[in-house]
């Protein structure tokens, strides 16, 4: 029992030392480092921003000046809007973005500030909405489009970044290829 307490007491003393930052509490230098204003050291903590009527906006986590840690965006409503792994100042892991019923609305995988890995994109009912491969910051591979009932309407395939070709499917499953000038609608 007496182990539990210490852990308790340890793990709020821990919280309770965290800085949160303001607005006015940081300058930025040139190369994006973050610096408390009073001390011109680099931000070591959270930096907080608020909407007009009070309700956090965003609370980002800073290390040594750089974003480290898990940056969260809120709706004006207080519901979680997105949140952003970051790592030395880069985003680094699977970003999500929510509608403000909560649902997933997008979940992109970044590597080194780069989308790399399967992006998906859901519906708000949370259903699949579509699927986008990629590559150094370039949609690279088959793009899916699905319908809310889940079947799939279009594939759309890139090399690096490039549309190579489309097609669509009606609801038998039938394919038919999508001329230019409907790939260009369909990649703006």
């Amino acid at each position: 029992m007496k182990w539990i307490l210490s852990l308790l007491c340890s793990a709020l003393m821990l919280f309770a030392s965290e800085r949160y930052y303001g607005v006015e509490d940081l300058d930025v230098r040139e190369d994006g480092t973050l610096l408390e204003t009073q001390t011109k050291k680099p931000a070591n903590g959270v930096g907080q921003f608020f909407y007009e009527s009070g309700q956090v906006k965003s609370q980002t986590p800073f290390k040594n000046g750089l974003r480290e840690g898990l940056g969260k965006t809120y709706y004006e409503s207080g519901h979680l809007r997105s949140e952003t792994p970051f790592v030395n100042d880069k985003i680094e892991g699977l970003k999500k973005e929510y509608y403000e019923s909560g649902v997933v609305q997008t979940e992109i995988q970044f590597k080194n500030d780069e989308a790399n890995g399967l992006a998906k994109f859901y519906y708000p009912t949370g259903a699949l909405q579509g699927e986008t491969p990629f590559s150094n910051n370039k949609a690279n591979g088959v793009a899916k489009l699905y319908s809310p009932s889940g079947k799939l309407m279009r594939t759309i395939e890139f090399k690096e970044g490039e549309v190579v070709k489309g097609l669509d499917y009606d609801a038998k499953g039938n394919q038919k290829e999508l001329s230019r000038e409907a790939l260009s609608e369909a990649t703006r």
